[in-house]
């Protein structure tokens, strides 16, 4: 099975490439990416452009069996442990210009905006394998500012499983599309620690999202 891993992370590339030893491929660099290979795995590394802009190039250039997105978030519940992995399949955004902050009492207002959804799995499962908790399904919500101040709203409002800063327009737009399977895995850097934590955070969710692929792709065998 060919994949490709594309992430705009250079956190999440370096970890990438260490924990898989992949290698840079010089023949296939372009002024839009960066491609690290080894085997049947590629890592795309993008410095400005999302996935649906480079996504035509880099299906001319491989016929890949799975794309993966794997985004690195937050908890701000005790509920997740940092190193969990979330396979989400509901996806809300924040809205800054239309939360307000009670001067007052500090309480952060905010409208649930609609969700969106993939209906990409057959079931539900939370579950632990090896140490970590993966859950199949689950909610996130993007576009959240990193701020102490609203992390108690956000909960109440989202009750999302993870919360991420950065978009992922672009990534549910090429996972819920037909053109090559595509999936969305988030893992919790920020959160409730977890005793027997190996490595830095961001070094514990990237692993445990590259089992998770690995589990993915061994289920459907």
């Amino acid at each position: 099975m060919l994949r490709i891993i594309f992430t705009k992370n250079p956190i999440v590339r370096d970890v990438c490439v260490a924990s898989l030893s992949l290698w840079r491929n010089p023949t296939e660099l372009s002024e839009n990416f960066l491609v690290y290979q080894k085997a049947d795995w590629i890592l795309v590394f993008s410095r400005e452009f999302e996935i649906d802009i480079i996504l035509p190039t880099i299906l001319d250039n491989w016929d890949p069996d799975r794309i993966y997105f794997p985004y690195l978030g937050r908890s701000v519940d005790l509920a997740h442990e940092i190193g969990d992995v979330i396979l989400p399949n509901v996806f809300m955004s924040y809205v800054d210009q239309v939360a307000q902050i009670d001067p007052d009492s500090e309480e952060v207002n905010m409208p649930k905006i609609g969700a969106k959804f993939l209906e990409i799995y057959n079931e539900q499962k939370d579950y632990y394998v090896e140490d970590y908790g993966l859950s199949v399904w689950g909610m996130v919500t993007d576009k959240t500012p990193h701020d102490e101040k609203i992390n108690t709203a956000l909960m109440m409002t989202y009750e999302a499983d993870i919360y991420l800063e950065e978009s992922l327009d672009a990534a549910y737009e090429v996972t819920k599309g037909d053109l090559v399977p595509a999936l969305i895995l988030c893992g919790i850097v920020e959160g409730k620690k977890w005793k027997n934590e190996s490595g830095t955070p961001e070094q514990m969710a990237v692993r445990n999202m590259l089992t998770t692929i690995r589990l993915t792709e061994a289920d459907e065998e």
